[in-house]
């Protein structure tokens, strides 16, 4: 009996992770930056975070680096990890890496080469967001020291957070929309940007996030600018929040509203040889500011109010459309997949043109919103008695 129960409790000595990794044996990669060689190759950038000090450490400095840099190039994800390795005095953990990002030029020659080292490793997180580096390469970035957060990557993924639904892509958005019938992918956009500090002269760098980015084919095609973007919103479900500026008749100024509901509908139209498609927008919100002499406290000017918004939005959408149909021809939006649900014997037909055909298929737009609150005032407070129009 004895023999029994040492032999029981020796067994639960020898329980755990046997093939656990201590935090004093890993190198906890925050960020991965993938640029373009010189030579065609693969540059990549990882930014390491450096451990704080213990207390108790002997000598240890007051300030300390909060990460590391380190870069190599290769012709694939392997033959890069194995070199990065080499400088490590740890092992490489990605399973805490929150930001890729690609720089410009290598969007544009394309991912295809490089992707699949990001997904197929199982510590590889596929919620890792994605951004393209617009203008720079992506590396250069890495090296940003944000002020509010201890490292660069940090910010980004709560600049991302904040977007909500948006436009932010994790990888596993990118991954799903690219192996998609009807739908191009897009990331988000990363541009150099610069901030002073309280009390100092010069600038520092700084980063921020703007616009999209659109990949035909795991290519980079172009981008959207920030006013094209606020319109892809609607079809991300993400246009809460956001605004709508639009300009009052006859020159009495213009007038903004803030959406805090919004819904999109489309309908697809493809009985005749013609291919249609109709979009619904449908929004509630606030009216934050009015810069007219209107009371917009009397229904009628209420009502020259809500169609001068509903004309600016169709207008906005409008140049949206034209810009991903005319000029790059992507889908993003996701009519094609419509048109599979709709009507699918006619997909079948255009789906191996389907970027021909998307870029002459016809958009109409309506608009309908509803203006539940006015603020605290009618007509603007400056306002004269007899300058107020009711």
């Amino acid at each position: 009996m004895m023999r029994v129960s040492m032999v029981f409790l020796l067994l639960l000595t020898l329980t755990g992770c046997w093939d656990r990794k201590e935090i004093n044996d890993i190198g906890l990669v925050m960020a991965t930056a993938i640029d373009l060689a010189e030579d065609g190759q693969i540059l990549a950038t990882i930014q390491v975070a450096v451990p704080s000090p213990s207390s108790q450490t002997t000598g240890a400095s007051k300030e300390t680096e909060r990460f590391f840099l380190i870069s190599e190039v290769g012709r694939n994800g392997l033959e890069i990890d194995q070199k990065l390795q080499q400088k490590m005095s740890r092992t490489l953990f990605f399973s805490h890496r929150s930001v890729i990002l690609v720089g410009e030029a290598l969007a544009r020659k394309g991912l295809d080469g490089i992707l699949d080292t990001f997904t197929r490793n199982p510590r590889n997180r596929l919620k890792a967001y994605i951004l393209v580096v617009k203008g720079k390469k992506a590396g250069d970035l890495l090296q940003v020291e944000y002020p509010y957060e201890l490292v660069p990557s940090e910010a980004l993924k709560e600049m991302e957070m904040l977007r909500g639904e948006g436009t932010v892509a994790t990888l596993r958005d990118f991954m799903v929309a690219s192996a998609s019938e009807g739908m191009s992918p897009t990331t988000g956009v990363l541009e150099p940007a610069v901030y002073r500090r309280s009390g100092q002269q010069g600038e520092r760098p700084l980063f921020r996030i703007t616009g999209t980015a659109i990949f035909k084919s795991l290519k980079l095609t172009g981008f959207l600018n920030n006013a094209e973007t606020h319109e892809f919103l609607w079809f991300k479900k993400n246009k809460n929040a956001d605004h709508i500026v639009a300009e009052l008749p006859d020159g009495m100024g213009d007038t903004s509203f803030t959406i805090t509901s919004s819904k999109v509908k489309i309908r697809s139209d493809s009985k005749k040889d013609s291919l249609k498609f109709h979009i619904h927008l449908k929004g509630k919100g606030e009216l934050v500011e009015s810069d007219s002499p209107l009371d917009v406290s009397d229904s009628n000017n209420l009502r020259i109010v809500k169609r001068a918004l509903e004309q600016q939005a169709i207008h906005n959408m409008e140049e949206f459309l034209h810009k991903i149909q005319k000029e790059y021809q992507a889908d993003i939006v996701g009519f094609g997949q419509q048109l599979q649900r709709d009507n699918p014997k006619k997909w079948r037909a255009v789906q191996k043109q389907w970027d021909r055909y998307f870029a002459q298929a016809d958009m109409s737009v309506t608009v309908n919103l509803t203006i539940d609150n006015t603020g605290e005032t009618g007509p603007s407070l400056q306002l004269k008695d007899k300058e107020i129009v009711k």
